[in-house]
């Protein structure tokens, strides 16, 4: 049975170009032949005339050169897949499946929809058609696939889980149990493999540093603790607890006031409404008045925050924009104090 290798990926470099060059007249060979139009200068200075160390990432297995791919930036937007390529002693073991459905998560992750093109006749056709490629047109030579962005809602809800963890409202054991999830749902990458067997007791020293690259890998974001950016996107996702009935609006106050007290701007609405609860009897206002501007500051929180800040990421580390390492305690989110840019 074959057994997908372990993998990984880093940043081409100039000197890739030569190597990258050579695979591709390996694999595209038969298919080139096929259609009459194989030149053995050509298909090599295509590459080299086309080669961005920025877009391109190598593959390797047990740190040796397995292939390459490139995704950039399309000119009619979403992104563009190409110089897909691995070594013949690779293929057939499913590492093409697994580098793929890393690409694809970073594209749905941003709702980007990706391209690529194939050769007539090519079966790679049918692996991306078996990740969702249908066809958009075709010519005598290529065929070009379209792959809209498909929203995953098992990583929305690691988003989520991971959202909460920061601001103190979720124990570390839940995002463990929404990596595993995710996991199921198909999104398996490397990092989020480790993150998913972490254990229950563990959990609290470890997801400090087993989450940002988890997310990374998915295209997903991790706020630095104590950042304006993680304020926002928490302060959203407790909101949007509300909308969905996890939490009543004098549980949403009170866990606002308890996380970010009266010390923050952005919170200070919901921190003054959880004393409002306090004092009712002595106010001239009813629980009711109270809960209604609570879901009124609650839809503003969630329609403020907007979609995710996805980032298309480049390859050199693989790392989105603002995915810094955690700070403070292992396994604990910071504490409250001067809160750093995103």
């Amino acid at each position: 049975m074959n057994t997908t290798p372990a993998w990984s990926l880093r940043a081409a470099e100039a000197a890739d170009v030569d190597p990258v060059a050579e695979l591709r007249a390996v694999v595209l060979r038969p298919d080139l032949e096929r259609l009459g139009r194989y030149d053995e200068d050509r298909v090599r200075r295509r590459l080299r005339d086309s080669f961005s160390t920025r877009w391109t990432s190598i593959v390797l297995v047990d740190g040796a050169f397995a292939g390459s791919v490139t995704v950039r930036p399309a000119e009619q937007g979403g992104r563009l897949l190409e110089h897909f390529y691995l070594a013949p002693r690779h293929q057939g073991r499913g590492l093409g499946s697994a580098v793929l459905r890393r690409a694809l998560a970073e594209a749905d992750a941003a709702g980007d929809p990706v391209r690529l093109n194939v050769l007539r006749g090519s079966p790679a056709r049918r692996l991306y058609e078996r990740h969702g490629f249908v066809l958009e047109t075709e010519d005598p030579v290529d065929v070009f696939l379209l792959r809209p962005p498909v929203t995953s809602p098992a990583a929305a809800r690691l988003q989520d889980r991971a959202l909460l963890w920061g601001t103190g409202e979720l124990r570390a054991r839940e995002v463990v149990e929404a990596a595993c999830e995710a996991l199921v749902a198909g999104l398996d990458t490397p990092a989020l493999r480790i993150l998913a067997a972490c254990a229950y007791g563990e959990a609290e020293d470890c997801v400090a540093d087993l989450l940002p690259p988890a997310l990374a890998e998915l295209g997903l974001v991790f706020h630095p603790l104590d950042s304006r950016c993680a304020e926002e996107a928490g302060l959203a996702a407790l909101a949007g607890r509300l909308l969905t009935g996890e939490l009543t609006p004098r549980e949403l106050a009170d866990a606002v006031h308890r996380r970010y007290g009266h010390e923050s701007e952005a919170a200070e609405v919901l921190a003054q409404l959880d004393d409002d609860y306090g004092v009712l009897e002595y106010i001239n206002r009813t629980e009711g008045e109270v809960d209604a501007e609570v879901w009124a500051e609650a839809r503003r929180l969630t329609a403020y925050a907007g979609p995710p800040r996805w980032s298309f990421r480049r390859p050199d580390g693989w790392r989105p924009a603002g995915i810094q390492p955690m700070g403070g305690q292992p396994g604990r989110p910071g504490g409250r104090g001067a809160r750093g840019p995103c």
